[in-house]
């Protein structure tokens, strides 16, 4: 039986007393699997986990997804995506101010992620937190007519805008990542596949355009859209702890990290990506 405790009042929890470096957690970590579809979020504090251990408990929760960016996969294993501003003989190990926005991780695939892993291998004493806001309680505080209004809507997401905008100070994508990543079409609301409950789906910088709507009032409704999905009744802040895995679904989440002092302190993060299917 898994010991927990909330994490915010309306979605994720924190499991105490479990040692997943373990192989025998294998079905602790087979219940955490359940308890993501009913809680979106789950924090594990305090664990040693080797790089294949971490790929290993990743795949309970389904197949595995390799990013498009290969120049960070630098553990040696293809499905730890690293995130950090170390570098090593010259070369950055991770990639740096990643996820410095507020996203679902790959929403600009045709079947994105279904969830992800990330393990602090190395974290600054200050700053770097985590925020996650939970799409189910943004969709569901919306106004009924609001609700009515975008049920049926869709929009175009775009990696390569996305990247323009994000990472303008570096080399643009090669054509073999443009071709990886085409724009995709999904749905403003989406539908939790194992629990029939809805969720905004929505994100800065890598939604270009609201389909059927004139970009004007498009972009004004993105705008209020992700206003509202990030309002502070919908938000955990996570503070983050060198051992600490955090797991959530992309499919009712999303996350923004945050600045810190990153030419005064090292950061290392290990991140997995489990795969999902088309959003309806």
């Amino acid at each position: 039986m898994l010991h927990t405790r909330p994490l915010h009042p309306g979605f994720g929890i924190e499991v105490v007393g479990l040692d997943l470096s373990d192989p025998a957690s294998d079905a602790a970590v087979d219940q955490l699997v359940k308890e993501l579809d009913r809680h979106s979020l789950i924090l594990v504090r305090g664990q040693t986990l080797s790089n294949a251990r971490h790929v290993g408990i990743s795949r309970r929760f389904g197949d595995l997804m390799t990013h498009v960016l290969k120049q960070f996969l630098t553990t040696g294993l293809p499905e730890i995506y690293v995130l950090s501003n170390v570098t090593e003989d010259g070369k950055p190990i991770g990639n740096h101010k990643e996820g410095w926005n507020w996203h679902s991780d790959l929403s600009y695939v045709a079947e994105p992620s279904m969830g992800s892993l990330l393990y602090a291998v190395e974290v600054p004493p200050v700053g770097a937190d985590t925020l996650f806001a939970s799409m189910h309680l943004a969709y569901e505080a919306l106004p009924p007519e609001v609700q009515a209004s975008i049920r049926h809507l869709s929009a175009t997401h775009s990696y390569a805008g996305y990247y323009g905008k994000a990472f303008a100070d570096r080399e643009p994508l090669s054509d073999e990542q443009k071709a990886r990543t085409p724009d995709v079409v999904h749905p403003l609301v989406r539908t939790h596949p194992v629990t029939g409950r809805l969720s905004l789906y929505v994100g800065q910088d890598i939604i270009k355009s609201v389909n059927g709507l004139p970009p004007e009032e498009g972009n004004a409704l993105l705008d209020k859209l992700n206003r509202h999905a990030i309002s502070e009744e919908f938000v955990y802040r996570h503070k983050w702890r060198q051992g600490d895995l955090i797991i959530w679904d992309n499919r009712c989440t999303m996350h923004c990290a945050t600045p810190y002092e990153d030419t005064k302190y090292r950061r290392i993060m290990h991140r997995t990506t489990v795969a999902g299917t088309r959003p309806f």
